[in-house]
């Protein structure tokens, strides 16, 4: 991840409660999460993906501005980004051996306190989606997280065109019939962010202080007890 000269820090439940009062008018009636490290921790499990198969290409380990890349963009961005284009048909061949849904899916795991947050949205009225720049495999990560039930919709870039562009982000809002000031957006990144501010939906950074933002949630239970501080919009 970059580094800024400038980071923000973590808003106690109290002031997220106030934030999100001022930039929602109150507790938001929906809330688009990010799936990788939104919903989902990701990112080991992503980064030995690709080392995987960089090292059957005979490639060295991706470097850590690799890995931030590749955690935010789609599938096929990464695989641009750091495959070098003479080895794609080699390529081919190694992911016939190498398997994500069968390799790698089975390690992704939930954000420590998702579940609980997802069931206080649920038990509050709020609509909860995902909007991801996965394109394949959401019902494989969906079920082997335990998140049967909680998003709808899910957009992947299947449907919209990829993070930062808002096009996903505006599907939501008109499936749910929502304002964008009745909406949250929840991401790690900078193209979760820029995806809410096209679209005009107030961002909260997840776990990250680099984003030039007034502050940023730490915890997923900091969430669930700014949502119970919050009045209904």
């Amino acid at each position: 991840m970059s580094q800024h000269a400038e980071t923000s820090r973590a808003f106690s439940p109290e002031e997220l409660a106030a934030w999100l009062t001022d930039m929602c008018g109150g507790r938001p009636r929906g809330i688009i999460f990010d799936c990788d490290g939104g919903i989902i921790d990701s990112a080991a499990a992503n980064v030995h993906y690709y080392n995987l198969l960089r090292r059957e290409l005979g490639l060295p380990l991706l470097t850590k501005e690799q890995e931030h890349y590749v955690q935010m963009s789609t599938a096929q961005q990464a695989i641009d980004a750091i495959i070098p284009a003479p080895l794609m048909p080699a390529l081919r061949d190694v992911t016939r051996r190498i398997s994500y849904r069968r390799d790698i899916v089975p390690m992704l795991r939930p954000t420590e306190g998702i579940h609980r947050l997802l069931q206080r949205c649920r038990a509050l009225g709020i609509r909860t989606g995902v909007h991801t720049n996965r394109r394949d495999g959401m019902g494989d990560v969906i079920a082997t997280c335990r998140f049967e039930g909680f998003f709808d919709p899910v957009v992947t870039v299947a449907r919209a065109l990829p993070k930062p562009d808002p096009d996903g982000a505006f599907q939501v809002l008109r499936e749910w019939g929502l304002s964008a000031r009745d909406t949250l957006f929840v991401g790690d990144s900078s193209t979760d962010r820029d995806a809410a501010g096209g679209a005009g939906i107030p961002f909260l950074p997840y776990r990250n202080p680099h984003l030039e933002t007034p502050g940023f949630c730490a915890d997923f239970a900091d969430l669930e007890s700014a949502l119970e501080l919050t009045r209904s919009c």
